[in-house]
């Protein structure tokens, strides 16, 4: 790519910059504000996007921020209790988690997941 093209890619993306500024900050929906300034919404989504895949391409990737995968034991039950609020409760040093009954096996992951970085 020569370098007047260069140029023209980063003014066209700073021209696009100030314009999603613009419209996000003006209390709109993006339809309206697109509609009231003759952007096609297609348009003003793909410029998005690509700002976005661009600011995520310079940011720095470090170890720490890899999300470690959950590890999981599995626990055998020797008796049920009947209960209406059965759940299960974790002690740990720095942190107490209860995990009510009908808790969606995401939620329980994340928790989990979250308690394996700070642990």
């Amino acid at each position: 790519m020569d370098q007047i093209t260069k140029v023209k890619k980063r003014l066209k993306q700073e021209q696009w910059k100030a314009l999603i500024k613009e419209c996000q900050s003006s209390k709109m929906t993006i339809s309206s504000w697109c509609k009231a300034n003759g952007i096609c919404e297609q348009t003003y989504y793909r410029n998005l996007k690509c700002l976005r895949e661009q600011l995520c391409a310079t940011l720095p990737i470090s170890s720490e921020s890899l999300e470690k995968p959950a590890i999981f034991k599995k626990i055998d039950i020797m008796s049920s209790l009947p209960s209406t609020n059965a759940k299960i409760i974790v002690h740990l040093s720095n942190a107490t988690v209860e995990i009510c009954e009908g808790t969606c096996q995401q939620t329980i992951q994340a928790v989990l997941s979250a308690l394996n970085s700070i642990c």
